[in-house]
């Protein structure tokens, strides 16, 4: 390899080592985001504190606690002699019983609120339950031994009752029965309850109920299918649901004004009465809330989500750019110096770092337009002054602008993102080889070195 070679080698190995340091600043301005998406979630969940956080709404379903007793024989040998012993025992047990079938009617508004420059989606739901109860007679307790109900209650979980804004009474039979804090079962943990002193254990019957509330969350709402036979139609003002849980909607239809959707959860998914019968007496079931149907009030792809894809292609843009330098500067004989190279690259990260300051404050797709605009504008009038060509610097400032709107083609892009960004990269390098098959670059960088000698 000759001299001139040689230089031109080590011009090349240079400018990679400037590309791959300036992955530093490009790394620190991704932390930035990651920094402040921190901020916005902390935000975000000090708003939904105060207004209620994200709802799930379990059950309702009958606990009837009840007290046993029974007596214990043991036999017991005194002074060689054999007695029976008798011992009277009692404890107390919760009887839960699933409702025979619900029908949820969800209406939600959503609304948005800001602690300085973040914002936390809220929203209110109107909700109506109603629905049958199939209660056995002794409610269905089998055991052996004299049984003393406690009143059932029947009982709704809810995730954050600070949300709950108003309780209608439960109307039961025709009777109405007014709701009480707490669930009354150690179960759930968190929750409302209605104590029914008229329902008693000595003959089966059906019974229709019917309660509605207004509840107020954050992000998500969701629905655990606690009953045999579970039915929910939902309507919101939100047009990018993200449906969620292990049950997705029978049917749903979008539009520009929101969605709505329905679910239907048969007694063989749900299967509420055994997971109902596997809890404890006395302690908390957390399997009890594992299976849940929802959605989730959220932007397709949020800002800051956006952000994080965009610096993702950091390196790419600065080793594009550096590409063409490198091409000018071999095709057209001028010399570009490494801290030439080097302000570009810097020109190109502080793209992100302004998209990320102007992105908190305005739309994404302004900020982005005025951060390309601006970054644009600098590189495509410098490289116009370092190649000698207001023309040049004007080309290549279209060719980065482009590059530009074509980024944002790809954050636009949530689920198809990976799958165009490889093809864009694809493209871009045989394009490149294309253009350059017939290049002697040897003769070239030959030519390079003389003209700089």
């Amino acid at each position: 390899m000759n001299l001139s070679t040689m230089s031109t080698t080590l011009k090349v190995v240079v400018i990679g080592a400037i590309a791959l340091a300036l992955l530093v600043p490009v790394s620190m301005i991704r932390d930035l985001i990651s920094e402040r998406q921190a901020r916005r979630n902390e935000a975000v969940g000090g708003i939904a504190l105060g207004w209620g956080q994200r709802q799930a709404l379990a059950g309702p379903f009958l606990s009837i606690p009840y007290e046993r007793t029974w007596v214990e024989t043991t036999q017991e040998t005194v002074e060689g002699k054999s007695r029976e012993r008798r011992v009277e025992r009692s404890e107390w047990r919760v009887q839960r019983i699933p409702v025979e079938s619900i029908q949820w009617s969800i209406d939600t508004t959503t609304s948005e609120k800001a602690r300085g420059i973040y914002k936390a989606r809220l929203y209110t739901a109107r909700i109506q339950a109603r629905g049958r109860i199939v209660v056995a007679e002794q409610f269905g307790v089998g055991e052996s031994g004299r049984i003393r109900f406690s009143a059932p209650r029947l009982v709704v979980g809810v995730a954050d009752p600070r949300g709950l804004r108003s309780v209608a009474a439960l109307s039961l039979d025709g009777e109405r029965i007014e709701f009480r804090p707490g669930t009354g079962d150690a179960a759930l943990a968190a929750g409302i309850h209605a104590v029914l002193e008229n329902l008693h254990a000595d003959k089966a019957r059906t019974l229709d109920y019917e309660f509605s509330l207004e509840l107020a969350g954050a992000e998500a709402l969701a629905i655990v299918p606690l009953a045999r036979d579970n039915a929910v139609a939902m309507r919101a003002d939100w047009p990018h649901p993200s449906f969620q849980g292990v049950f997705l909607p029978a049917k749903h239809e979008l539009g520009a004004d929101g969605f709505t959707a329905t679910w239907q959860v048969s007694r063989y998914a749900a299967q509420g009465g055994e997971r109902l019968a596997a809890c404890e007496r006395s302690k908390p079931c957390p399997a009890l809330i594992a299976q849940e149907l929802g959605v989730s009030f959220v932007e397709p792809a949020g800002v800051y989500l956006r952000l994080e894809r965009a610096s993702k292609y950091g390196f790419l843009f600065i080793g594009l750019t550096f590409a063409a330098f490198l091409l000018f500067e071999l095709f057209r004989r001028l010399p570009i110096h490494p801290v030439q190279y080097t302000l570009v690259g810097l020109a190109l990260a502080m793209f992100f770092l302004l998209l990320t300051a102007l992105s908190e404050h305005i739309a994404f797709a302004l900020a982005y337009s005025a951060a390309t605009l601006a970054c644009v504008t600098l590189i495509g009038a410098y490289v116009g002054y370092v190649m000698r060509s207001a023309a040049m610097g004007s080309a290549f400032g279209a060719a980065l602008g482009a590059l530009f709107g074509v980024l944002y083609m790809l954050l636009r892009a949530e689920d198809y993102a990976l799958l165009a960004g490889s093809i864009l990269l694809f493209v871009l390098l045989a394009a490149l080889m294309l253009a350059t098959r017939r290049v002697d670059w040897y003769e070239l960088t030959r030519r390079a070195s003389e003209a700089r000698g």
